[in-house]
């Protein structure tokens, strides 16, 4: 199992469906069982395989009070035992039949898919339809799985000085919402999880009403339907959507001008990163945020990029500069820049040369031929990427996550065309905002003064 914190740009494999307008792109159909399941069908007949995807509309943030770290702890307990699968039964099968499968949890949303032979397609829907609601969870199954996860932040956040800086950075970002907890949660919350806690969070989020059934490969939306309604529409929907959140209204950070600062020995290299945050996307806003993801482009875009160009090329203060932009949430999105300071550059000159290029982005429209190539290398990003039936599973089934239709979808690349010069300077002025960001700095106690 994975962890997926949403970090990276879903607008950009968003943005790929868009070429479904012409003949050879992908054809969504949708239909819903009886039940409140929901289902999406990507037919692609290139070979007799599926990527069959059950996404929960439930993740980190939807987790009670108190009990951080439940959602991606509750993935874990997913592949234990059923009252028909026993304990460590579900992946084994899966390999036996020749295929793979995994699991991933977010800030919005859980899910778990497996890539297989289309024939196999109604032996998934039932391994998935019997862990739905025939689960079962005991206090020493909970133990054993919660020492694993203990074990995960062990590795993937307290051993990883660069990652403890970044939940650090978005505590302080997201202070007050959902988000300022992390996705794996926190070490003393996770301590005490237990098993009513595991059967409580069950029975309010998993439940068909509360699922969407991605289907992508050599199936059509009828033969989905067909096995659908056999092993999954008997399934009883809980009847409680998801709660709402409220995103935040004032973005300004509390002490944004004071550096969150993590010195450890065992950096080996010291970076600077500062993190925006952005208002929740809205649909009649929709053009904003595709602006911001040219605007990203054009900062980040590889060897040919404006923070390469100015920070490593030229000024030399860098040895590597990056930027992305990330508004696919339900609540507040996040635009990051990120680089690596140079030899006997301070945090100071690095922090002082990316708000200058950020003022120009400001203050002057970005030329033709900039427009130009961030424009075609976000869409040819996404043409490449639709070569993987995987991808296109985790493109609509993301977006259903977070309230988009397949039509929304198909309309990306559109609004990403549509995108002006005056448009990536307007998004600068209200993105790029320093009152609404955390800087880090992450060094070495033996470093230069980087101050």
């Amino acid at each position: 199992m994975q962890i997926k914190p949403l970090i990276g740009a879903l607008i950009i494999v968003l943005a790929l469906a868009g070429c479904g307008r012409a003949p050879d792109g992908p054809q969504v159909e949708t239909a819903a069982l009886d039940n409140g399941l929901q289902i999406i069908v990507i037919p692609d007949f290139r070979a007799d395989v599926i990527t069959h995807m059950l996404w929960y509309r439930v993740g980190s943030a939807d987790e009670p009070k108190g009990k951080s770290g439940i959602a991606h702890f509750f993935e874990h307990l997913m592949f234990r035992g059923t009252e028909n699968i026993p304990p460590g039964d579900f992946s084994k099968t899966v390999a036996r039949l020749g295929g793979q499968d995994n699991a991933f949890t977010s800030y919005d949303y859980t899910a778990y898919f497996q890539r297989i032979a289309k024939d196999k397609l109604g032996q998934m829907m039932q391994m998935e339809a019997e862990r739905m609601q025939k689960l079962i969870i005991k206090p020493d199954i909970v133990a054993v799985e919660r020492d694993v996860i203990l074990e995960e932040r062990s590795m993937r956040v307290d051993g990883r000085p660069a990652s403890l800086l970044a939940e650090q950075m978005r505590k302080k970002l997201h202070a007050g919402t959902a988000y300022e907890v992390p996705v794996i949660g926190w070490r003393d919350e996770i301590e005490k999880l237990n098993a009513e806690d595991a059967r409580t969070f069950y029975r309010r989020y998993y439940a068909p009403d509360n699922a969407v059934l991605v289907v992508a490969g050599a199936v059509t939306l009828d033969e989905v339907t067909r096995l659908a309604k056999i092993h999954y529409g008997g399934l009883t929907p809980s009847n409680r959507p998801r709660a709402p959140r409220r995103a935040a209204d004032a973005l300004t950070v509390t002490d944004f001008a004071l550096p969150e600062t993590l010195i450890d020995a065992r950096v080996r290299q010291p970076s600077w990163r500062r993190i925006y945050r952005l208002p929740q996307a809205q649909r009649q806003d929709k053009d904003q945020f595709a602006a911001a993801d040219v605007m990203a482009e054009i900062l980040s875009g590889g060897l040919t990029g404006r923070l390469y160009q100015s920070l490593v090329v030229d000024k030399k203060l860098a040895v590597s500069a990056a930027a992305y932009s990330d508004t696919n949430r339900l609540d507040n999105g996040e635009f990051s820049i990120y680089a690596i300071p140079a030899p006997q550059t301070s945090f100071a000159a690095l922090a002082a040369a990316v708000e200058g290029e950020i003022a120009k982005l400001q203050s002057t429209p970005v030329s033709a031929a900039e427009l130009r190539r961030a424009k075609r290398q976000l869409v040819s990003d996404l043409i490449y990427a639709r070569d993987s039936q995987q991808s296109m599973a985790n493109i609509f089934g993301r977006a259903a996550m977070l309230g988009l239709s397949p039509q929304d979808v198909l309309a990306w690349v559109d609004d990403i065309e549509q995108v002006t010069a005056d448009d990536v300077r307007r998004a600068a002025q209200k993105f790029l905002v320093t009152a609404h960001s955390v800087t880090g700095h992450l060094s070495a106690p033996d470093a230069r003064d980087v101050q």
